[in-house]
């Protein structure tokens, strides 16, 4: 009787979510790792990467780069597709009358489409590496080094050294790039998420609209404020100075981050209960 959230419905509703849905599932995974594979065992082709014999494997930093690119198209892409099972007016009243409550059928699309995603992207991340590995020597110019790419090598962004080691002098930059790696990321899956539940159709390009604007009244907002406070130009008042050290100024993002995403989830969620009411006929 318990209408926000009982674990035997909700394991239940998974199941039934997966087996309506597997065929989308298996072609968003299929897409992911396809999309690797060919980027992976092509662009060194391509580029001419092993054409010359080397002591490193010479496409270790442009795969890394490649890696952390895609992952952000991928994880908005998945957050904003979240809700595809509420694409037509057929689907959405099967979703909305179904047996389950709103708190369970949001966890459901939150499982699969934001955290599954890095479950999946990750596997076929170690895939596509290893299948350039083995299709590289193929055409690679003898002595041209080939090897796996470490996954410490993509989270210290290429700054280990050859005992794959992080030198100290590294740590804070590595640091720094973890930071803004990681509060982006969730703090875009979040964005779409919210977009998919705004527009379930075409969450993808409204959102990306969305964004854009967003991201210029910002800037228009930054521009106006620093032309009223500061209209001398480079001079800025000691009280507008801020005295933090990189680790509180980290610590500081990381927890205004968190904030961010979790207001915006919640608002998402929000926004999918009113669907119930909004949109169920």
């Amino acid at each position: 009787m318990n209408n926000i959230f009982s674990p035997r419905r909700f394991g239940l509703y998974i199941k039934q979510y997966t087996g309506q849905n597997w065929k989308k599932l298996l072609q968003m995974a299929g897409s992911i790792f396809g999309f690797l594979l060919i980027i992976t065992t092509l662009v060194p082709l391509m580029n001419g990467t092993y054409s010359y014999s080397s002591s490193h494997d010479a496409f270790w930093n442009k795969e890394a780069n490649i890696f952390i690119i895609v992952l952000y198209v991928m994880v908005a892409v998945t957050a904003a597709t979240m809700f595809f099972n509420m694409e037509s007016k057929s689907k959405r009243i099967s979703l909305l009358t179904l047996p389950a409550s709103n708190l369970e059928k949001f966890l459901t699309t939150f499982l699969f489409s934001i955290v599954g995603i890095y479950i999946v992207y990750f596997i076929a991340m170690v895939v596509a590496d290893y299948a350039r590995v083995l299709i590289a020597p193929v055409y690679a110019a003898p002595g041209a080094e080939i090897a796996p790419l470490p996954l410490k090598y993509i989270f210290t962004f290429g700054k280990i050294d050859a005992n794959l080691e992080l030198p100290a002098h590294s740590r804070e930059f590595v640091a720094g790039m973890q930071m803004f790696v990681f509060t982006s990321l969730i703090i875009l899956q979040a964005f779409y998420a919210l977009a998919a539940t705004i527009w379930p159709k075409n969450g993808r390009l409204r959102g990306t609209l969305a964004g854009i604007c967003i991201i210029i009244g910002m800037n228009l907002i930054v521009y106006f404020s620093m032309k009223i406070f500061f209209p001398l130009g480079n001079i800025m008042p000691r009280r507008f100075d801020p005295e933090f050290d990189l680790n509180t100024f980290i610590t500081i993002s990381y927890i205004v981050a968190i904030a961010i995403t979790i207001g915006t989830y919640l608002l998402a969620y929000k926004r999918f209960k009113e669907t119930e009411s909004i949109e169920r006929w």
